[in-house]
């Protein structure tokens, strides 16, 4: 009897265990899933941005710079021209900018990159008859004389030599025709499509011509190679005169060096198709400024001058934000969730007239609150807008500071268990407050 008592003890005790097991597993289980479900819930959502605003980092300076009245733009009667900002290509101001043009000797800036990009200065060439016959403007080489790519170089910039530019696309292309391609490439590189190159000098011909836009874009990047700029400027330079007792002097006409106390530059041009030209660079106050007169009459130094002064005097660089700059927080995928953050992709700055300045003096920031794995370094996760609204807005791209990859299915699956816990912990503080 008591044996029978014993095991329906047991067999009770058992059946409790076995009931409460279950009802502890069946627990466990709506308690993991409804985890899991709330954890899945909270998973970042593409398509949501946040909006906020951000100063020009120069505001201080920037109040002072304001004006009220309406800043004069410049009389300029030339067929063409522009005003280009040299760092940002921002456009001051342009007439005819897009007008295809012939453009004389200001040929000659793409001549000298090409061949600062693909020779070096002290490589040694012989000029040929086809060089040395070349006409007009000459630094009066003859055949057969030996002078280096420097040499030839400050003859082309300086004295605006044409022998000197044939010698050097021979030497650089192999020949005239060859080189002359490497300019068209370039040239469409750079973004110039509407300019054709036929030969290296600039002397008329059929088929060559290029635009004021497309001119000061070339300038612009020219002027980022030291030699080069070290050309533009030299007011004379001396080399060497085979059969003569003295050395041939080439001298500088670019009077806008002279004429203008913050000039850096760069090249004159002139032929009967393309009349007077000139392309000129100045720098004030951390500014540089590119300016174009294509077929400028005799008053294209003055209209120069008015140019560069409407630039520096009418406007004002609004600084925002330096290369790499963080300027949000980006979070990215889940389980783990990973934050790159948000960079200018390179300098913010704008140049802004200095009666509009009122508009540009703050800025919106638009960017994702999350994205989806992966994220590369340099991709665009928002944007900078400085005007919105006015005819003079602008945008730049805030871009992903490194790159961001899910880590392995192992690791995101204890991520997402982690996440779990966390949900429990949440509600286990909810339920007994002060735990």
């Amino acid at each position: 009897m008591r044996r029978k008592r014993r095991r329906a003890l047991r067999r009770s005790r058992n059946t409790s265990r076995i009931v409460l097991s279950r009802v502890l597993a069946l627990l466990f289980a709506v308690l993991f899933l409804a985890g899991s479900l709330t954890a899945w819930a909270g998973r970042g959502r593409s398509g949501e941005t946040r909006t906020f605003q951000l100063p020009a980092s120069n505001l201080d300076d920037l109040r002072g710079q304001q004006t009220s009245g309406v800043v004069r733009e410049p009389e300029i009667p030339a067929k063409a021209a522009i005003l280009m900002d040299a760092e940002s290509g921002e456009v001051l101001w342009e007439k005819n900018s897009d007008l295809e043009l012939p453009m004389a000797s200001t040929t000659k800036i793409m001549t000298a990159v090409i061949t600062l990009e693909n020779a070096s200065l002290d490589e040694k060439v012989v000029i040929s008859e086809k060089a040395s016959s070349t006409g007009e403007s000459s630094a009066w080489l003859e055949k057969g004389e030996v002078l280096t790519v420097d040499q030839l170089l400050h003859a082309l910039m300086v004295q605006s030599a044409n022998d000197s530019a044939v010698a050097l696309a021979e030497h650089v292309g192999g020949s005239v025709e060859a080189f002359v391609e490497m300019m068209n490439r370039k040239a469409e590189a750079l973004g110039a499509r509407h300019t054709h190159f036929v030969n290296p000098h600039g002397l008329d011909q059929n088929g060559h011509y290029t635009t004021a836009r497309d001119l000061a874009m070339i300038a612009a990047y020219a002027m980022r190679n030291p030699v080069f700029r070290e050309l533009v400027v030299s007011d004379d330079y001396q080399i060497p005169w085979p059969g003569h007792p003295y050395n041939r002097v080439l001298v500088n006409h670019n009077k806008f060096l002279k004429m203008y106390p913050y000039a850096t530059g760069i090249k004159t041009g002139y032929t009967e198709g393309a009349g007077k030209c000139l392309v000129a660079s100045a720098r004030k106050e951390g500014r540089e400024l590119i300016s174009v007169i294509l077929n400028g009459g005799d008053s294209y130094w003055d209209q120069t001058v008015r140019l560069m002064d409407y630039g520096f005097e009418g406007f004002v660089k609004v600084d925002y934000a330096y290369a790499g700059q963080a300027l949000a927080v980006i979070e990215v995928g889940d389980f783990p969730r990973k934050e790159v953050n948000a960079v200018a992709g390179e300098d913010i700055a704008f140049t802004v007239r200095k009666d509009q300045l009122e508009d540009y003096l703050l800025s919106e920031v638009h960017c994702a609150v999350w994205v989806e794995y992966p994220v590369e370094e340099g991709r665009k996760v928002g944007e900078l807008k400085v005007g919105e609204g006015n005819p003079g807005e602008r945008t730049a791209d805030l871009v992903s500071s490194v790159d961001c990859r899910p880590p392995n299915l192992f690791l995101r699956f204890l991520s997402f268990l982690w996440a779990v816990l966390g949900v429990w912990w949440r509600w286990l503080k909810w339920l007994i407050p002060g735990v």
